[in-house]
């Protein structure tokens, strides 16, 4: 029997095993708090088992064979940071990553069989800043740069609209597309910090121009502006591009009182957003949405706006 009106929700123990060491935001207890959130959700949420690992010829989708075997080195060599950056790992890393990038393709699986109308992967860790060859802020593998390629590769779409609300600009997603006029990147983040791109004049590159959005949003800004520049800007792109299939990399870390973020959303702010997203995607004419968690360090702030988005996956 399908469950295609439901909404499905993936988070799993194992990602704990991904060890960062103590004082890291992107931590255990973090992820143990969101956890246990979603672990209260209505009953009528769908949860998504643990799919499967992604195997290696997916990770190449979207990252050099060369980046791969340095995550797996590294992780064997029981390093305490990928040399390529500022990201902790440990003798578990690559696997969590594997088992984390597979989750969230199991969960497009799902929607493109009907099995659920859209989804939520609570994954750690989080992807968007990882580039081709380069692991960076606390990111490994790019679960949402590999879903879109998947998503061509695997079930033979072409257009897919990546949106990424994290309070950070999403460079590796902007850089792996950047040229690519069959995904259209677009990513609302605060200005003037980590990684230290995403300016707006950044609008594609060759064949891509013009498939790159960047909106940067003023330090201590509220969802107000978020969402205004929404209709202003976003909802025009994405109805012309007419994608085929929503990935959304959403971090929480815009919302107020987070430790590492400057903006000052609220959980109404990421439940609107979210049903913009719906919104979008039923008006392609498919509903087809799939989110992958990033940042949000303030554990309570996490849980709240997550379950928030979760819960708007599945209103109109």
């Amino acid at each position: 029997m399908s469950e295609a009106g439901n909404i499905g929700v993936h988070y799993a123990v194992d990602y704990e095993r991904h060890d960062t060491g103590p004082g890291h935001p992107e931590s255990v207890q973090r992820y143990q708090v969101l956890r246990a959130a979603l672990e209260a959700l209505p009953p009528a949420i769908v949860r998504l088992p643990a799919g499967r690992r992604a195997t290696v010829a997916e990770i190449l989708l979207a990252h050099e064979h060369r980046y791969h075997d340095l995550v797996y080195r590294d992780t064997e060599s029981l390093a305490d940071f990928l040399r390529t950056g500022d990201t902790a790992i440990c003798e578990h890393s690559y696997d969590v990553a594997l088992e984390a990038c597979g989750a969230f393709l199991a969960a497009i699986d799902a929607v493109m069989a009907g099995v659920v109308a859209a989804a939520f992967c609570a994954v750690r860790p989080p992807g968007h800043h990882a580039t081709a060859s380069r692991g960076m802020g606390f990111c490994i593998f790019n679960h949402v740069a590999v879903g879109a390629r998947y998503l061509q590769a695997r079930h033979g779409l072409q257009r897919i609209a990546i949106i990424d609300w994290d309070v950070h600009h999403g460079n590796g997603t902007e850089e792996i597309f950047i040229a690519d006029p069959d995904v259209l990147y677009v990513s609302l983040h605060e200005e003037h910090i980590y990684p230290y791109t995403g300016a707006a004049s950044t609008r594609g590159r060759g064949p891509g121009l013009g498939a790159n959005l960047n909106i940067p949003l003023p330090r201590h800004s509220t969802g107000a502006l978020a969402l205004a520049a929404w209709d202003a800007q976003v909802a025009p792109a994405l109805a012309a591009f007419k994608p085929e299939f929503v990935l959304i990399s959403a971090g929480f870390d815009a919302r107020i009182d987070d430790p590492i973020g400057g903006l000052c959303w609220d959980d109404a702010t990421f439940s609107a957003m979210t049903r913009h997203c719906v919104r979008l995607a039923r008006q392609c004419g498919h509903g087809r949405v799939v989110s992958v968690l990033e940042g949000g360090y303030n554990p309570q702030g996490l849980a709240s706006a997550a379950v928030a988005h979760v819960l708007a996956l599945g209103q109109p």
